[in-house]
């Protein structure tokens, strides 16, 4: 079935064009152009309309545009000039669904029997990273006897936390690798062995989910690191690349993109050269990790850590290094931003992107369109991808309370 998309669908979500076979009526663009026209001043909407022409430009393929002139008959009571009133002609002309967030929109088509799609319904199937089971341990023996079944339907590299069904306590942290389970224990083992760096000393992971975090990174390609803050995201990413930089001869690369506190004031223009403005935005984490300034400053000198805006990333690729790319507050990304971060990436590298879509995205753009998401829809199961939510606050109980406000 085709559905006609409104202006504000297009704007919003211009993707909703590969979901469905869509018809972009005449109308429609050109209220984009008048939108264009007219309201310059507003930054969000001319943003959103270039990147609209962007995305139909690149995608003439999926895109069907109704070039007739319609008008609007369905009511004699309803304004024949108004662009919605026009949309609902058309649907009804052309047995056409709806796409449209718009509630009297959907009103109206549920007056004429327009089907709908509901773009406000989260279609975004929440992925941890790991799954939790109890079991007997006569129950985990038996499983463990044959480590080649996938008997928890988990995704490659996808984690599970095996707890005693009579107590509650930890029998096994184990990962389907695509091939069979394997357990997180080391040669003792043990879990959650200290990860040794001579900058941080040692990191001794504090629950199963930093223990997880921390394999997926040593292990896999590309990672991505969730939770709230004060649940050790950088901490864990941090110490963890640090690792990877003293024991493997990697070069750490911390990629921010610096966007205002959602509500907060502004600032102004941050004075002082290039480092200087970066360290504005993630300084005061790195210090308080690598102990001050100086030591920040001696580290990028010395060729093992730099700092750039995430503006830099179309010029950049790690090619003829191994490079390790961290980039910080990822929910601040669209998917096409972190695509492009993606894309700069060799074979010889790792990617670690932290962040937390649930609670502390800061523009609206980034609720609708977010990278971070998008990048677990197309990488999770994959043999180079893991993924963990990182689930406990470490900060303090006042943290901990402030996070339920």
């Amino acid at each position: 079935m085709k559905y006609i998309t409104d202006t504000n669908v297009l704007l919003k979500k211009p993707s909703i064009i590969k979901e469905h076979e869509c018809v972009i009526p005449s109308s429609v663009l050109r209220e984009i152009e008048h939108l264009e026209r007219t309201r310059k001043s507003d930054r969000q909407l001319q943003f959103e309309i270039r990147g609209l022409k962007r995305y139909l430009d690149e995608n003439e393929t999926h895109t069907y545009v109704d070039l007739k002139d319609y008008k609007f008959t369905l009511d004699e009571e309803l304004d024949p000039n108004y662009v919605d009133n026009i949309l609902i002609q058309i649907a009804v002309d052309n047995g056409y669904g709806m796409i449209t967030n718009d509630r009297l929109v959907r009103e109206k088509c549920k007056l004429y029997n327009i089907p709908m799609v509901d773009i406000d319904e989260n279609v975004f199937i929440e992925h941890k990273g790991f799954k939790e089971v109890l079991l007997s341990e006569t129950e985990f023996l038996n499983i463990m006897d044959n480590p080649y079944v996938n008997v928890f339907d988990l995704l490659t590299n996808e984690y599970i936390i095996v707890n005693n069904v009579v107590d509650g306590e930890l029998l096994d942290i184990l990962k389907w690798t695509g091939d069979e389970l394997v357990t997180l224990r080391d040669e003792k083992g043990k879990f959650g062995k200290p990860l040794k760096t001579i900058q941080f000393g040692d990191l001794v992971p504090k629950d199963e989910q930093q223990i997880m975090a921390i394999d997926s990174i040593l292990n896999n390609q590309l990672t991505s690191l969730r939770g709230r803050a004060g649940s050790g995201k950088s901490l864990i990413a941090l110490h963890t690349a640090w690792h990877l930089v003293e024991s493997e001869g990697y070069k750490l690369v911390i990629f921010t993109n610096p966007v205002k506190t959602l509500n907060s004031a502004e600032l102004g223009f941050y004075k002082g050269d290039r480092f200087t403005k970066l360290m504005q935005t993630v300084g005061t984490m790195l210090k308080s990790k690598f102990g001050d300034e100086m030591e920040i400053e001696r580290l990028i000198l010395d060729g093992s850590l730099d700092i750039l805006p995430f503006s830099d990333i179309r010029g950049y690729d790690t090619t003829g290094r191994k490079t390790i790319i961290w980039i910080v507050e990822s929910q601040n990304l669209t998917s096409e931003l972190l695509k492009l971060g993606l894309q700069r990436v060799d074979e010889y590298s790792k990617v670690i992107v932290d962040g937390d879509y649930d609670a502390q995205v800061d523009k609206d753009v980034y609720a609708v369109d977010n990278g971070m998401k998008r990048m677990s829809e197309v990488f999770r199961g994959s043999e180079l991808y893991g993924e963990i939510e990182l689930q406990n606050v470490y900060r303090s109980r006042l943290a901990d309370i402030a996070d339920m406000m």
